[in-house]
């Protein structure tokens, strides 16, 4: 058992001299070692209030006591930092040999005030004094960019803190509840940072790793970098450097709760409509950054239930930033942008019928240049499902051109291009072509009238100008053509009317089957101006002429049907179309059909008289009526009568 009591008498030796050791830590040469040594890494003051007392535990022996550090001139009087605890470990072994070596610093419930002045210089840029003309022979200090002097340390941990962050603005930011630990043994190797704070209620969390310190902040280096937000997160693992700001390497990020991110940033957060990230945003793709052109290649993005790929560019060395690339959008669902086509407009925007007199905002179109080509298998809006699209993108100081290289939609195919123009006011022109096009869904999803359901081709080329639908529709012009084929007229049932010779028969159950419809047209002042129309039917062929409103949503049509069989064939009365698109009124034209018999009787009656008068003539002259130049000779015989009466007047 004598072993047994040598070690309990050697634990309490150790225990005697680790309490005596509380009062032989030099604690006044400590807290000068600390003095010294911030004012020269910062250039500042660093005054230790209170009492400074000996400790060894959580130290392994050094210092208590509490402190503040001076701010910028500029910065007002406030402490930069201030802590109501400083504890600094030394080296004991060091310390029994007679030197200071500190291994770590730890600050109890620090308050950090943080600024930049109007020239963007921030408070904590520091130098120490006299760092660029040091010429004594004691090994140089190395120093850092950004006015960031050499330093090392083995591990600075804050507990409890806060940070308070105000830009010349006036801009304030806040963190709180800061718990961090920070490594540095040596200025040119290795940095670690964990951090864990609150910022406006949502939890951050920031982990850090920089290979070489010195290095990384001369010319950039290996980092590996992880923030949190709430349940948003960012991660980072390439090259990066501070001076000039460049990246490269992979990035991926989960944005997915904004909310919390733009809390911790202390502005509010967007609406996100559904589809568009609302629930889920997500991004990765290898990314580089060298200040004036930033690139994400590679990219694989989650909206929702999008997904976009591909590749992008910023160039930001322009007037504007300027994106180009290629994406890749799959099925794409952007329906959501449609609003709730539940909630009617307000009558003082739209009025019961018409077209919205509410601003555009086209603004968005000057703040950036684009050059990009968008893929997608299929597109679903609000209004409509479009097929495959390949679509050219853009934008020039804030003129949009959207090339459609290729648009399945309305079981067609669509080409051309559209133009929409903010740089003065807004303007918009379309210059389209369709073929094989469902009629009924593209008028009734651009027109808001589906009354005639049939395939066909169509070409426009219209032009208006305003700022808002209502003035657009009012300002069109331009011309185009359709040729429709087989299908039918919904609503209005010709043949009946022309049978019954009454206009009873439209509503929904009527219809006229139609073989063909072709016209051409112009738009003058958002007025559509058609006058040969031809429609060919089984029973029926009909022409037209006319007006239709598209900024009032109005017609004015004459439609003249004729029966082909039957025991009234022949038999033909002008229908009169007028009124709105969604009640239009129909009207047998009896006053023209009365008229256009009159002028037909007429016509007769004429024709009847010169053929009459010609014979007359004839026989006059001895002429008879198959010569062939009679009516040259009847022409001539006049001629001389006249020159004869005239050669009489004189004589």
């Amino acid at each position: 058992m004598r072993w047994v009591f040598r070690l309990l008498g050697l634990v309490v030796l150790l225990i005697i001299i680790a309490g005596a050791a509380v009062f032989l830590v030099p604690s006044d040469r400590i807290a000068a070692v600390v003095e010294t040594r911030f004012a020269e890494a910062t250039g500042r003051a660093l005054s230790i209030e209170g009492d400074v007392r000996p400790s060894l535990f959580p130290s392994r022996g050094g210092i208590t006591c509490a402190v503040s550090s001076a701010n910028a001139e500029w910065a007002g009087e406030t402490p930069m930092v201030a802590a109501d605890n400083l504890s600094v470990s030394v080296d004991l072994w060091a310390l029994i040999g007679g030197e200071v070596t500190i291994n770590s610093v730890a600050l109890d419930a620090p308050r950090i005030s943080l600024a930049t002045n109007a020239d963007g210089r921030g408070n904590w840029e520091m130098a120490a004094p006299g760092a660029a003309t040091d010429t004594s022979d004691a090994a140089p200090q190395a120093e850092g960019s950004g006015g960031i002097p050499a330093f090392s340390i083995g591990e600075a941990v804050i507990a409890d803190g806060s940070v308070t962050f105000r830009d010349a603005a006036g801009t304030e930011i806040a963190l709180s509840d800061i718990n961090a630990t920070f490594t540095l043994p040596d200025f040119a190797g290795p940095a670690t940072l964990a951090m864990s704070a609150t910022a406006n209620g949502a939890p951050v969390a920031v982990d850090a790793t920089i290979a070489a310190l010195a290095g990384f902040l001369d010319s950039g280096g290996s980092l590996s970098l992880a923030a949190t937000a709430g349940g948003s997160s960012v991660g980072f693992d390439g090259e990066a450097g501070l001076s000039p700001l460049a990246l490269d390497g992979a990035l991926d990020a989960d944005l997915s709760d904004l909310a919390a991110v733009f809390a911790a940033l202390a502005m509010p957060a967007p609406e996100i409509p559904p589809g568009l990230g609302q629930d889920t945003l997500t991004a990765a793709a290898t990314v580089a950054f060298d200040g004036t052109a930033l690139s994400l290649g590679g990219l694989n993005a989650a909206l929702d239930d999008n997904r976009i790929t591909g590749d992008l560019a910023v160039a930001l060395d322009g007037p504007r930033p300027r994106i180009t690339g290629a994406l890749d959008v799959g099925d794409l669902d952007i329906s959501a942008l449609g609003g709730d086509a539940e909630e009617p407009a307000p009558e003082a925007e739209t009025g019961a019928e018409g077209w919205s007199t509410e601003p555009i905002d086209v603004s968005a179109l000057g703040t950036v240049d684009a050059d990009i080509i968008l893929n997608a298998n299929s597109i679903r809006t609000a209004d409509s499902q479009i097929g495959r699209t390949a679509l050219g993108i853009v934008i020039d100081n804030a003129r949009l051109v959207l090339g459609i290289q290729e648009l399945v939609a309305y079981d067609g195919e669509i080409d051309g291009e559209i133009v929409v123009n903010g740089r003065n006011g807004l303007s918009a022109s379309a210059d389209l072509a369709g073929s094989a096009i469902a009629i009924s869904r593209l008028s009734a999803e651009l027109l808001d009238y589906d009354r005639i359901v049939a395939l066909g081709d169509m070409e426009i080329e219209v032009l208006g100008s305003g700022n808002s639908m209502d003035a657009l529709m009012n300002s069109l012009n331009g011309d185009g053509s359709f040729s429709f084929g087989a299908g039918e007229l919904l609503g209005l049932d010709l043949v009946g009317m022309l049978r019954n010779l009454d206009t009873s028969f439209i509503g929904d159950t009527s219809r006229t089957i139609f073989d063909s419809i072709t016209a051409t047209f112009r738009i003058v002042d958002g007025v559509v101006i058609n006058d040969n129309l031809t429609i060919l039917a089984p029973l029926l062929s009909a022409t037209g002429t006319g007006e239709i409103s598209i900024a009032g949503q109005s017609l004015n049509y004459r439609l003249v049907p004729k029966l082909l069989e039957g025991d009234e064939g022949g038999l033909s009365v002008p229908v009169l179309i007028t009124g709105s698109w969604s009640a239009p009124r129909f009207k047998l034209d009896l006053e023209g059909l009365v008229q256009g018999r009159i002028d037909e009787e007429i016509e007769g009656i004429k024709d009847e008289v010169d053929d009459a008068l010609r014979d007359a003539v004839t026989e006059e002259l001895g002429l008879t009526a198959d010569q062939p130049s009679a009516e040259d000779a009847v022409k001539d015989k006049v001629e001389e009568e006249l020159r004869r009466g005239l050669r009489n007047l004189f004589d």
